[in-house]
Protein backbone atom coordinates (compact mmCIF):
# COMPACT_ATOMS: atom_id res chain seq x y z
CA UNK A 1 0.00 0.00 0.00
CA UNK A 2 2.60 2.67 1.00
CA UNK A 3 4.42 1.52 -2.46
CA UNK A 4 1.28 1.94 -4.10
CA UNK A 5 1.18 5.68 -2.58
CA UNK A 6 4.22 6.96 -2.78
CA UNK A 7 3.78 6.10 -6.76
CA UNK A 8 0.53 7.73 -6.83
CA UNK A 9 2.23 10.83 -4.99
CA UNK A 10 5.00 10.58 -8.14
CA UNK A 11 2.18 10.66 -10.24
CA UNK A 12 0.65 13.56 -9.19
CA UNK A 13 3.70 15.86 -9.00
CA UNK A 14 4.63 14.79 -12.75
CA UNK A 15 0.94 16.02 -13.38
CA UNK A 16 1.29 19.33 -11.55
CA UNK A 17 4.55 20.04 -13.41
CA UNK A 18 2.99 18.79 -16.53
CA UNK A 19 0.32 21.58 -15.93
CA UNK A 20 2.18 23.92 -14.65
CA UNK A 21 5.22 24.32 -17.05
CA UNK A 22 3.76 22.44 -20.09
CA UNK A 23 6.20 21.31 -22.44
CA UNK A 24 8.37 23.95 -23.77
CA UNK A 25 7.92 23.43 -27.17
CA UNK A 26 4.22 23.97 -26.76
CA UNK A 27 4.86 27.45 -26.24
CA UNK A 28 3.64 29.35 -29.63
CA UNK A 29 2.24 32.50 -28.71
CA UNK A 30 5.03 35.17 -29.12
CA UNK A 31 4.90 37.57 -27.09
CA UNK A 32 7.92 39.84 -28.14
CA UNK A 33 11.23 39.86 -29.46
CA UNK A 34 14.63 39.78 -27.23
CA UNK A 35 18.25 41.00 -27.55
CA UNK A 36 20.31 38.55 -26.16
CA UNK A 37 22.79 40.24 -24.19
CA UNK A 38 25.34 37.13 -22.61
CA UNK A 39 25.60 34.33 -24.95
CA UNK A 40 23.57 31.01 -23.76
CA UNK A 41 26.13 28.13 -23.51
CA UNK A 42 26.07 25.67 -25.85
CA UNK A 43 22.92 27.38 -28.06
CA UNK A 44 22.98 29.31 -31.26
CA UNK A 45 21.78 32.47 -29.03
CA UNK A 46 24.91 34.31 -28.92
CA UNK A 47 25.18 37.86 -27.63
CA UNK A 48 23.69 40.61 -30.00
CA UNK A 49 21.25 38.05 -31.46
CA UNK A 50 17.43 38.58 -31.98
CA UNK A 51 14.80 35.98 -30.54
CA UNK A 52 11.23 35.60 -29.94
CA UNK A 53 10.06 35.65 -26.56
CA UNK A 54 6.87 33.66 -25.45
CA UNK A 55 6.65 33.51 -22.01
CA UNK A 56 7.67 35.37 -18.26
CA UNK A 57 7.91 34.15 -14.96
CA UNK A 58 8.37 37.02 -12.41
CA UNK A 59 8.40 34.33 -9.89
CA UNK A 60 11.52 31.99 -11.24
CA UNK A 61 12.97 35.43 -13.29
CA UNK A 62 12.85 33.22 -16.61
CA UNK A 63 12.05 34.04 -20.20
CA UNK A 64 11.06 30.92 -22.57
CA UNK A 65 12.74 32.22 -25.77
CA UNK A 66 13.23 30.55 -29.42
CA UNK A 67 16.79 30.09 -30.99
CA UNK A 68 17.35 31.27 -34.35
CA UNK A 69 17.47 28.87 -36.96
CA UNK A 70 15.48 26.22 -35.12
CA UNK A 71 11.56 27.26 -34.78
CA UNK A 72 10.75 24.43 -32.71
CA UNK A 73 13.53 24.86 -30.15
CA UNK A 74 12.46 26.47 -27.13
CA UNK A 75 14.78 27.85 -24.03
CA UNK A 76 14.57 28.72 -20.48
CA UNK A 77 17.15 31.86 -19.79
CA UNK A 78 17.20 34.07 -16.82
CA UNK A 79 15.45 37.77 -17.06
CA UNK A 80 19.15 39.62 -16.94
CA UNK A 81 20.52 37.60 -20.29
CA UNK A 82 17.68 39.12 -22.47
CA UNK A 83 16.33 42.71 -23.26
CA UNK A 84 13.03 41.98 -24.55
CA UNK A 85 10.50 44.34 -26.71
CA UNK A 86 7.22 44.63 -28.26
CA UNK A 87 8.70 44.52 -31.89
CA UNK A 88 11.53 43.46 -33.66
CA UNK A 89 12.53 46.83 -35.03
CA UNK A 90 12.85 47.66 -31.37
CA UNK A 91 15.64 44.81 -31.04
CA UNK A 92 17.12 46.03 -34.09
CA UNK A 93 17.74 49.96 -32.34
CA UNK A 94 19.22 48.56 -29.28
CA UNK A 95 21.61 46.63 -31.22
CA UNK A 96 22.77 49.38 -32.99
CA UNK A 97 23.29 50.88 -29.80
CA UNK A 98 25.87 47.99 -29.01
CA UNK A 99 27.15 48.44 -32.34
CA UNK A 100 30.76 46.83 -32.50
CA UNK A 101 30.59 45.89 -28.98
CA UNK A 102 28.21 43.15 -29.61
CA UNK A 103 30.85 40.44 -28.73
CA UNK A 104 32.44 41.95 -26.25
CA UNK A 105 33.38 41.11 -22.72
CA UNK A 106 35.53 42.67 -20.11
CA UNK A 107 37.67 40.62 -17.67
CA UNK A 108 39.37 42.22 -14.45
CA UNK A 109 43.08 42.14 -13.97
CA UNK A 110 42.32 42.22 -10.37
CA UNK A 111 40.60 41.48 -7.34
CA UNK A 112 38.37 44.22 -5.85
CA UNK A 113 37.91 45.74 -9.06
CA UNK A 114 34.39 47.99 -8.62
CA UNK A 115 31.11 47.94 -10.92
CA UNK A 116 29.34 51.21 -9.96
CA UNK A 117 25.74 52.89 -10.51
CA UNK A 118 27.34 55.24 -12.43
CA UNK A 119 30.09 56.03 -14.53
CA UNK A 120 32.31 58.10 -11.76
CA UNK A 121 34.58 56.84 -9.36
CA UNK A 122 34.39 58.84 -6.56
CA UNK A 123 32.62 57.99 -3.62
CA UNK A 124 29.22 59.39 -4.30
CA UNK A 125 28.71 56.48 -6.91
CA UNK A 126 27.61 53.36 -5.20
CA UNK A 127 29.68 50.40 -5.54
CA UNK A 128 27.27 47.85 -7.38
CA UNK A 129 29.21 44.91 -7.21
CA UNK A 130 32.71 43.72 -6.40
CA UNK A 131 34.68 42.02 -9.12
CA UNK A 132 36.94 39.13 -8.15
CA UNK A 133 40.30 38.59 -10.32
CA UNK A 134 40.04 36.59 -13.81
CA UNK A 135 35.37 37.76 -13.22
CA UNK A 136 34.39 38.53 -16.72
CA UNK A 137 31.19 41.17 -17.53
CA UNK A 138 29.45 41.49 -20.31
CA UNK A 139 29.96 45.00 -22.09
CA UNK A 140 26.55 46.76 -23.38
CA UNK A 141 27.69 50.41 -24.12
CA UNK A 142 30.25 52.79 -24.25
CA UNK A 143 29.56 55.43 -22.03
CA UNK A 144 30.27 59.25 -21.13
CA UNK A 145 32.06 59.32 -17.58
CA UNK A 146 34.48 61.37 -15.34
CA UNK A 147 38.15 61.11 -15.82
CA UNK A 148 39.92 58.84 -13.53
CA UNK A 149 43.84 59.61 -11.74
CA UNK A 150 45.85 58.21 -10.24
CA UNK A 151 47.75 61.13 -8.25
CA UNK A 152 47.71 63.79 -10.74
CA UNK A 153 47.57 62.08 -13.58
CA UNK A 154 44.60 60.59 -15.64
CA UNK A 155 44.37 57.36 -16.19
CA UNK A 156 44.04 55.59 -19.64
CA UNK A 157 40.66 53.80 -20.42
CA UNK A 158 36.84 54.23 -20.96
CA UNK A 159 33.36 53.84 -18.77
CA UNK A 160 31.70 50.90 -19.97
CA UNK A 161 27.78 49.97 -18.86
CA UNK A 162 28.15 46.36 -18.70
CA UNK A 163 26.19 43.19 -17.05
CA UNK A 164 27.79 40.83 -14.26
CA UNK A 165 27.04 37.07 -14.44
CA UNK A 166 24.22 37.76 -11.73
CA UNK A 167 22.51 39.84 -13.45
CA UNK A 168 23.48 43.39 -11.81
CA UNK A 169 24.24 46.36 -14.11
CA UNK A 170 26.94 49.10 -13.52
CA UNK A 171 29.61 51.08 -14.96
CA UNK A 172 33.41 49.63 -15.17
CA UNK A 173 36.74 51.49 -16.04
CA UNK A 174 38.73 49.32 -18.47
CA UNK A 175 41.96 50.78 -17.42
CA UNK A 176 42.72 47.57 -14.82
CA UNK A 177 40.59 45.23 -17.11
CA UNK A 178 41.57 42.99 -20.37
CA UNK A 179 39.21 42.86 -23.53
CA UNK A 180 38.02 39.56 -24.82
CA UNK A 181 36.45 39.26 -28.35
CA UNK A 182 33.63 35.97 -28.11
CA UNK A 183 33.52 35.72 -32.30
CA UNK A 184 37.47 34.94 -31.79
CA UNK A 185 37.07 31.87 -30.18
CA UNK A 186 35.86 30.61 -26.23
CA UNK A 187 36.49 31.95 -23.30
CA UNK A 188 39.41 31.32 -21.12
CA UNK A 189 39.55 28.51 -18.80
CA UNK A 190 40.70 30.22 -15.89
CA UNK A 191 37.11 31.80 -16.45
CA UNK A 192 35.30 28.91 -16.28
CA UNK A 193 36.51 27.83 -13.18
CA UNK A 194 35.51 30.57 -11.81
CA UNK A 195 31.80 30.53 -12.97
CA UNK A 196 31.93 26.83 -11.41
CA UNK A 197 33.11 28.23 -8.12
CA UNK A 198 30.25 31.11 -7.94
CA UNK A 199 27.68 28.08 -8.96
CA UNK A 200 28.60 26.53 -5.71
CA UNK A 201 28.48 29.17 -3.79
CA UNK A 202 24.91 30.30 -5.30
CA UNK A 203 23.65 26.73 -4.68
CA UNK A 204 24.74 26.88 -0.76
CA UNK A 205 23.80 30.70 -0.46
CA UNK A 206 19.92 29.64 -0.95
CA UNK A 207 17.03 27.59 -0.01
CA UNK A 208 15.52 25.63 -3.16
CA UNK A 209 12.06 24.77 -3.42
CA UNK A 210 9.97 22.36 -5.39
CA UNK A 211 8.93 24.23 -8.67
CA UNK A 212 5.49 23.36 -7.89
CA UNK A 213 6.18 26.54 -5.42
CA UNK A 214 6.18 28.39 -8.32
CA UNK A 215 2.90 27.55 -10.03
CA UNK A 216 0.63 27.58 -6.78
CA UNK A 217 2.33 30.66 -5.50
CA UNK A 218 1.59 32.47 -9.13
CA UNK A 219 -2.31 30.85 -9.55
CA UNK A 220 -3.07 31.38 -5.82
CA UNK A 221 -3.52 27.86 -5.28
CA UNK A 222 -1.57 26.57 -2.62
CA UNK A 223 -1.73 23.15 -1.73
CA UNK A 224 -0.29 22.53 1.52
CA UNK A 225 -0.08 18.57 1.22
CA UNK A 226 2.50 19.86 -1.18
CA UNK A 227 3.01 23.28 0.10
CA UNK A 228 5.27 23.06 3.31
CA UNK A 229 8.52 24.74 4.80
CA UNK A 230 9.76 21.32 4.84
CA UNK A 231 9.77 20.98 1.62
CA UNK A 232 12.95 21.55 -0.58
CA UNK A 233 16.77 21.54 -1.24
CA UNK A 234 18.47 22.24 1.92
CA UNK A 235 22.75 22.51 1.95
CA UNK A 236 24.08 22.56 4.98
CA UNK A 237 27.92 22.94 4.38
CA UNK A 238 29.06 23.05 7.63
CA UNK A 239 28.26 19.15 8.30
CA UNK A 240 28.96 18.61 4.36
CA UNK A 241 25.19 17.41 4.02
CA UNK A 242 22.34 17.88 1.44
CA UNK A 243 19.05 16.66 1.98
CA UNK A 244 15.95 17.05 -0.23
CA UNK A 245 12.57 16.66 1.72
CA UNK A 246 9.69 16.07 -0.66
CA UNK A 247 6.32 14.41 0.56
CA UNK A 248 6.87 11.14 -0.29
CA UNK A 249 10.43 10.65 0.26
CA UNK A 250 13.28 12.28 2.40
CA UNK A 251 16.83 11.94 1.46
CA UNK A 252 20.31 12.97 2.87
CA UNK A 253 23.69 13.53 0.95
CA UNK A 254 26.71 13.59 2.50
CA UNK A 255 29.63 14.35 0.82
CA UNK A 256 33.21 14.36 1.18
CA UNK A 257 34.10 16.41 -2.19
CA UNK A 258 32.14 18.73 -5.30
CA UNK A 259 33.74 18.14 -7.98
CA UNK A 260 32.64 19.01 -11.91
CA UNK A 261 31.52 17.49 -14.57
CA UNK A 262 30.28 19.97 -17.59
CA UNK A 263 27.55 22.24 -16.02
CA UNK A 264 27.10 19.62 -12.99
CA UNK A 265 28.14 19.51 -9.73
CA UNK A 266 28.83 15.98 -8.42
CA UNK A 267 28.73 15.44 -4.83
CA UNK A 268 31.19 12.90 -4.37
CA UNK A 269 30.65 9.61 -3.38
CA UNK A 270 27.21 10.50 -3.53
CA UNK A 271 24.69 9.86 -6.28
CA UNK A 272 23.72 13.44 -6.16
CA UNK A 273 24.51 15.92 -8.66
CA UNK A 274 23.13 19.53 -9.57
CA UNK A 275 22.98 21.62 -12.37
CA UNK A 276 22.24 25.20 -12.12
CA UNK A 277 20.06 26.05 -14.55
CA UNK A 278 19.42 30.20 -14.21
CA UNK A 279 19.69 32.35 -11.29
CA UNK A 280 17.11 31.30 -9.43
CA UNK A 281 16.82 27.33 -10.91
CA UNK A 282 18.25 23.98 -10.49
CA UNK A 283 17.93 20.75 -11.31
CA UNK A 284 18.94 18.09 -9.18
CA UNK A 285 19.30 14.32 -9.74
CA UNK A 286 20.04 11.24 -7.74
CA UNK A 287 20.50 7.37 -8.13
CA UNK A 288 19.82 5.52 -11.47
CA UNK A 289 17.56 7.33 -14.09
CA UNK A 290 15.59 5.35 -16.43
CA UNK A 291 15.45 6.84 -19.52
CA UNK A 292 18.33 8.69 -19.77
CA UNK A 293 21.45 7.96 -21.06
CA UNK A 294 23.71 11.09 -18.74
CA UNK A 295 22.92 13.60 -17.05
CA UNK A 296 22.43 16.04 -19.94
CA UNK A 297 18.98 13.83 -20.82
CA UNK A 298 17.34 15.45 -17.73
CA UNK A 299 15.41 18.07 -19.76
CA UNK A 300 12.15 19.83 -19.10
CA UNK A 301 10.39 20.56 -15.80
CA UNK A 302 9.41 17.06 -14.79
CA UNK A 303 9.29 14.89 -11.59
CA UNK A 304 10.37 11.61 -10.77
CA UNK A 305 11.71 9.33 -8.74
CA UNK A 306 15.16 10.65 -8.45
CA UNK A 307 15.31 14.25 -10.43
CA UNK A 308 13.22 17.27 -9.89
CA UNK A 309 13.64 20.82 -10.58
CA UNK A 310 14.12 23.58 -7.62
CA UNK A 311 13.18 27.13 -7.32
CA UNK A 312 14.81 29.94 -5.40
CA UNK A 313 11.22 31.20 -3.90
CA UNK A 314 11.20 35.18 -3.19
CA UNK A 315 7.62 35.55 -1.53
CA UNK A 316 7.25 34.67 1.83
CA UNK A 317 6.21 30.92 2.48
CA UNK A 318 4.84 31.59 5.92
CA UNK A 319 2.64 33.76 4.60
CA UNK A 320 1.25 32.21 2.01
CA UNK A 321 0.39 28.95 4.29
CA UNK A 322 -1.39 31.51 6.35
CA UNK A 323 -3.35 32.95 3.77
CA UNK A 324 -4.00 29.40 2.66
CA UNK A 325 -4.57 28.19 6.88
CA UNK A 326 -7.24 31.08 7.08
CA UNK A 327 -9.20 30.48 3.39
CA UNK A 328 -9.68 26.85 4.72
CA UNK A 329 -10.89 28.02 8.30
CA UNK A 330 -13.55 30.47 6.28
CA UNK A 331 -14.80 27.30 4.14
CA UNK A 332 -15.27 25.22 7.27
CA UNK A 333 -17.02 28.21 9.14
CA UNK A 334 -19.52 28.67 6.23
CA UNK A 335 -20.17 24.49 6.01
CA UNK A 336 -21.00 24.43 9.77
CA UNK A 337 -22.88 27.86 9.79
CA UNK A 338 -25.08 26.25 6.79
CA UNK A 339 -26.30 23.81 8.74
CA UNK A 340 -26.89 25.67 11.75
CA UNK A 341 -29.32 27.66 9.53
CA UNK A 342 -30.57 24.56 7.93
CA UNK A 343 -31.80 22.51 11.24
CA UNK A 344 -30.88 21.59 14.48
CA UNK A 345 -28.50 18.81 15.74
CA UNK A 346 -25.30 20.29 17.05
CA UNK A 347 -24.27 19.14 20.48
CA UNK A 348 -22.85 21.54 22.54
CA UNK A 349 -19.43 21.26 21.06
CA UNK A 350 -20.61 22.45 17.35
CA UNK A 351 -20.06 18.58 16.14
CA UNK A 352 -22.68 17.06 13.07
CA UNK A 353 -23.93 13.82 12.61
CA UNK A 354 -25.53 12.56 9.73
CA UNK A 355 -26.86 9.68 9.02
CA UNK A 356 -28.58 6.64 6.94
CA UNK A 357 -28.34 2.96 6.84
CA UNK A 358 -26.71 2.65 3.22
CA UNK A 359 -24.26 4.97 4.56
CA UNK A 360 -23.37 4.57 8.12
CA UNK A 361 -22.68 7.92 10.28
CA UNK A 362 -20.58 10.15 9.41
CA UNK A 363 -19.71 12.86 12.68
CA UNK A 364 -17.75 16.03 11.60
CA UNK A 365 -16.58 18.25 14.17
CA UNK A 366 -15.75 22.26 13.67
CA UNK A 367 -12.29 21.36 15.79
CA UNK A 368 -10.95 19.36 12.15
CA UNK A 369 -11.67 16.09 13.13
CA UNK A 370 -14.40 13.28 11.64
CA UNK A 371 -15.74 10.03 12.09
CA UNK A 372 -17.24 7.88 9.95
CA UNK A 373 -19.47 4.44 11.69
CA UNK A 374 -21.02 1.72 10.13
CA UNK A 375 -19.73 1.87 6.42
CA UNK A 376 -19.70 -1.47 5.16
CA UNK A 377 -22.96 -1.04 3.22
CA UNK A 378 -20.80 1.49 1.22
CA UNK A 379 -18.89 0.45 -1.92
CA UNK A 380 -15.28 -0.46 -1.09
CA UNK A 381 -12.67 2.62 -1.51
CA UNK A 382 -16.21 5.45 -0.83
CA UNK A 383 -14.33 5.65 2.49
CA UNK A 384 -11.35 6.78 3.18
CA UNK A 385 -9.88 3.66 4.54
CA UNK A 386 -10.82 0.23 2.45
CA UNK A 387 -10.80 -2.29 4.89
CA UNK A 388 -14.16 -3.36 5.97
CA UNK A 389 -13.25 -4.66 9.12
CA UNK A 390 -13.30 -1.28 10.51
CA UNK A 391 -16.33 -0.59 12.02
CA UNK A 392 -15.04 3.24 12.92
CA UNK A 393 -12.81 5.49 11.07
CA UNK A 394 -11.11 8.25 12.33
CA UNK A 395 -8.78 10.94 11.56
CA UNK A 396 -8.45 14.88 10.22
CA UNK A 397 -11.51 16.74 8.24
CA UNK A 398 -9.99 19.99 6.05
CA UNK A 399 -12.95 21.81 4.16
CA UNK A 400 -12.14 24.13 0.91
CA UNK A 401 -10.92 21.89 -1.28
CA UNK A 402 -11.20 23.70 -4.83
CA UNK A 403 -13.87 22.50 -7.29
CA UNK A 404 -13.60 23.06 -11.23
CA UNK A 405 -16.39 25.22 -13.02
CA UNK A 406 -18.21 22.66 -13.81
CA UNK A 407 -18.03 20.67 -10.34
CA UNK A 408 -19.25 24.10 -9.27
CA UNK A 409 -22.13 24.45 -10.92
CA UNK A 410 -23.32 21.22 -9.43
CA UNK A 411 -21.99 21.50 -6.01
CA UNK A 412 -21.89 23.65 -3.02
CA UNK A 413 -18.60 22.61 -1.80
CA UNK A 414 -16.02 19.96 -1.04
CA UNK A 415 -13.33 18.82 1.47
CA UNK A 416 -11.32 16.46 2.32
CA UNK A 417 -10.74 13.20 4.60
CA UNK A 418 -7.26 12.24 6.25
CA UNK A 419 -8.14 9.05 7.65
CA UNK A 420 -5.68 7.73 11.61
CA UNK A 421 -5.01 4.79 9.68
CA UNK A 422 -2.23 6.98 7.14
CA UNK A 423 -3.89 5.18 4.00
CA UNK A 424 -4.40 9.20 1.93
CA UNK A 425 -6.27 11.81 1.61
CA UNK A 426 -9.93 10.87 0.10
CA UNK A 427 -11.48 14.51 -1.61
CA UNK A 428 -15.48 14.60 -1.78
CA UNK A 429 -17.92 17.08 -2.99
CA UNK A 430 -21.29 17.77 -1.12
CA UNK A 431 -24.45 19.44 -1.37
CA UNK A 432 -26.00 20.62 2.33
CA UNK A 433 -29.78 20.53 1.81
CA UNK A 434 -32.31 20.67 5.12
CA UNK A 435 -33.00 17.12 4.97
CA UNK A 436 -29.90 15.68 3.64
CA UNK A 437 -26.15 15.41 3.09
CA UNK A 438 -25.25 14.15 -0.37
CA UNK A 439 -21.66 13.38 -1.01
CA UNK A 440 -19.73 11.86 -3.98
CA UNK A 441 -15.97 11.30 -4.58
CA UNK A 442 -13.51 12.79 -6.55
CA UNK A 443 -11.04 11.70 -8.21
CA UNK A 444 -7.73 13.24 -7.07
CA UNK A 445 -6.26 16.43 -9.11
CA UNK A 446 -2.85 17.30 -9.46
CA UNK A 447 -1.51 19.24 -6.45
CA UNK A 448 -2.47 23.13 -6.48
CA UNK A 449 -5.50 22.25 -9.55
CA UNK A 450 -9.17 22.21 -8.86
CA UNK A 451 -10.71 18.82 -8.79
CA UNK A 452 -12.48 18.25 -11.96
CA UNK A 453 -14.22 14.96 -12.06
CA UNK A 454 -16.38 12.13 -10.07
CA UNK A 455 -15.05 9.10 -9.61
CA UNK A 456 -17.21 7.22 -11.82
CA UNK A 457 -16.57 4.13 -9.79
CA UNK A 458 -19.17 4.88 -7.21
CA UNK A 459 -22.63 6.61 -6.78
CA UNK A 460 -23.56 9.29 -4.37
CA UNK A 461 -23.79 8.99 -0.59
CA UNK A 462 -26.91 10.42 1.15
CA UNK A 463 -27.21 10.56 4.72
CA UNK A 464 -29.98 12.08 6.51
CA UNK A 465 -29.45 15.15 8.26
CA UNK A 466 -29.34 15.66 11.42
CA UNK A 467 -28.79 12.89 13.08
CA UNK A 468 -30.66 11.78 16.32
CA UNK A 469 -28.63 10.76 18.69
Amino acid sequence: MKTGIKRSLSALLALLLLASFGSLASCSSRIGWGVVLWTVKGTSAKAGTIVPVYLKSNITKLYVIGTPGDASEKLEVPLWQIDAFRSKNDARKRIARMADLVTIYLIAARDGLPVRERPSNSDTAKRVYRLKENEMVKVLERVEGEAVFTGSEPLPGDWYSVLTLDGTRGSVFSYAMRMFDESSGEAPAQLEAQNDSKAIADVFSRTWRPAWYSSMLEESTVDLDYFSLRFGLFCDAINRQIRVELPASSKVFEYTSISQDKDWLIFEPTDLRIRREGPASILAAWGPTVGAESPDDLAGWRSGDNYLRFVDVKQDIREAIRVEEARRSASSRDFFSSAAILGPGRDSTGMLAFSSPAAGTLELWPSGTYSWKDTIFLPAGFPPSADDSVTEQKGRVSFGLRLSEGLSRDWQGGFSLYPDSGEGRADYVYTLEPDKLTLAKVLPAAPGLPVGEIDGRFGTAILEFPAQK
